[in-house]
C-alpha cells in the first residue's frame, strides 16, 4: 500500500472502532468479548499502519537525498513545493513529484482527520511552510529563495477585513465545535446581615459546523508554463482572493443562515439608518449600553465610506470620516460588505472557523476551447458572533 492507501485504511479502522464503542454506549452496556477483541485487533492494525506510514516517509527522504544529480553541481536544482507545477502535472495527466506529493499528502491527512470529503488531487494543508522554490548549489540558493513556501492560510487570514479589525480566526478544527460564551457575574449591594443573592453568571455556547465554500478560478495554459517565483506568488494570491471574497461577502452580507452557509451579519442584526453625525454617535451609544467595551472598529462599504467622507458633522466643523478614523475609532473598508452598509463592533467577539485543508480540483476540460484550466476551490468554514450585542449594523 502507498501512503494515501495506508492513511485511508487507518481512518476506516478508527471509524469502525468508534462505531463499536458508540454502539455500546448508546445501548448503555459494556463491550462484548467479541467487540473487545475486535477493538484490540484494530489497535494492532493501526499501529502497524503507523509504522508503514513512517517507513514510507523515511524511504522517500532517503531516495530524495540519494537521487543522482542530472546536471553539473553548479546548476543542480533544489526544489520545494510548487502549486503551478502541481496543477500543470495534474492537467497533463502526470503523477505528482515528491515535493508536491509530500504537501498534498499532508493536506489529505488533515481532511481525513476532520472527516471531510475532498474531490481534487491537490489538497493544501492549513499550515505555514518554509523552504526554497528554486536554488542552486553553487550559490546556496540565495539568488532565488521563496521563504514563505505555501502560506495560503496565513495570506487568507491577513486578507479578511474582519481579522484586520480583530476577529478570531481558528484553523485545524475537527467535527462540530462549541465556542463557550459567559454572560458575566451579577454583583449586588446587600444589607450587613442579609443573605447574598446568587452572583453566578450564565454559560452558553455558539455552535460551529463545517460548511463548504466553493470558488472558481480560471488560469491560462500559457501561465502554467511559467516557473518563476512571481508566477507562483500570483497564483497563490489569486486563489486566496477567490476564497476571501466569497467568505467575506457572505459574513458581511444579509443572507439568512442555512445548513450550508453562515448567516450574514446584516441578517442577524437589524440595521439602522445613518444619515447624520448624530446617527453614528447613536451606534456607539448602543454598543456601550450593552456593556461592550474593548477596541471596537467600523467596517465600511465603499458607498458608506464615500458618504461619511463627504458628510459634515455640522456646518463648517469637518467630516464624519477623516483619514481612517470615525469618531476616534479605526475604520476598515471592503467590497464584501453589503452595498451601502457599515458595521460597528467589538470584533474579538466574532469567530471564523476553518476545517481541514483547501481542496483544489483541476478541470482541464470545461474551458478547454479557450486554452484555460479551471480550478474549483473548496474549503470548509463557519462564522458567527459570540454576542450579537457586540455589533451594530447600519445603512446610509
Amino acid at each position: 500500500m502507498n501512503k494515501i492507501e495506508c492513511i485511508d485504511k487507518r481512518e476506516q479502522l478508527r471509524q469502525e472502532a468508534e462505531g463499536l464503542i458508540s454502539g455500546a454506549e448508546t445501548e448503555k452496556r459494556a463491550l462484548t468479548a467479541d467487540e473487545d477483541a475486535r477493538i484490540s485487533a484494530i489497535k494492532g492494525e493501526m499501529d502497524e499502519l503507523d509504522v508503514k506510514i513512517a517507513k514510507i516517509d523515511d524511504d522517500l527522504k532517503r531516495a530524495f537525498r540519494a537521487r543522482p544529480a542530472a546536471v553539473a553541481p553548479a546548476t543542480q536544482e533544489v526544489r520545494g513545493f510548487s502549486l503551478v507545477k502541481a496543477i500543470r502535472d495534474i492537467a497533463g495527466g502526470k503523477p505528482l513529484e515528491d515535493a508536491e506529493a509530500e504537501v498534498v499528502n499532508e493536506g489529505i491527512a488533515l481532511m481525513h482527520r476532520a472527516s471531510l470529503p475532498f474531490a481534487g488531487k491537490i489538497v493544501l494543508p492549513a499550515t505555514e511552510r518554509r523552504g526554497v522554490i528554486q536554488a542552486t548549489v553553487a550559490t546556496a540558493g540565495m539568488e532565488n529563495v521563496e521563504t514563505d513556501l505555501l502560506g495560503i492560510v496565513g495570506a487568507l487570514r491577513n486578507r479578511l477585513v474582519m481579522v484586520q479589525a480583530g476577529a478570531s480566526y481558528l484553523t485545524g478544527l475537527v467535527g462540530n465545535v462549541s465556542i463557550p460564551v459567559y454572560s458575566g457575574s451579577n454583583v449586588n449591594w446587600e444589607g450587613e446581615t442579609a443573605q447574598n443573592q446568587d452572583g453566578a453568571g450564565t454559560f452558553g455556547d455558539i455552535p460551529l459546523s463545517p460548511k463548504r465554500l466553493s470558488a472558481k478560478l480560471d488560469i491560462s495554459k500559457q501561465f502554467l508554463l511559467q516557473d518563476s517565483n512571481s508566477a507562483e506568488s500570483l497564483l497563490r494570491a489569486d486563489l486566496v482572493r477567490a476564497v476571501a471574497e466569497k467568505l467575506e461577502s457572505t459574513i458581511l452580507g444579509s443572507a439568512a443562515g442555512t445548513a450550508t452557509q453562515p448567516a450574514g451579519i446584516f441578517n442577524l442584526i437589524t440595521p439602522i439608518t445613518v444619515a447624520t453625525y448624530a446617527d453614528t454617535v447613536t451606534m456607539e451609544q448602543t454598543l456601550e449600553s450593552a456593556n461592550v467595551y474593548g477596541n471596537p472598529a467600523y467596517l465600511l462599504s465603499p458607498t458608506a465610506k464615500a458618504f461619511l467622507r463627504s458628510t459634515q458633522k455640522a456646518s463648517g466643523i469637518g467630516f464624519i470620516l477623516e483619514d481612517k478614523e470615525l469618531n476616534g475609532l479605526p475604520s476598515y473598508s471592503s467590497n464584501g460588505i453589503t452595498a451601502d452598509g457599515l458595521v460597528l463592533g467589538e470584533w474579538t467577539d466574532y469567530i471564523i472557523g476553518q476545517w481541514g485543508g483547501i481542496d483544489v480540483v483541476v478541470d482541464p476540460y470545461t474551458q478547454a476551447d479557450r486554452g484555460i484550466i479551471r480550478l474549483v476551490v473548496n474549503a470548509f468554514f463557519d462564522a458567527k458572533p459570540r454576542r450579537n450585542q457586540s455589533f451594530v449594523t447600519a445603512t446610509v
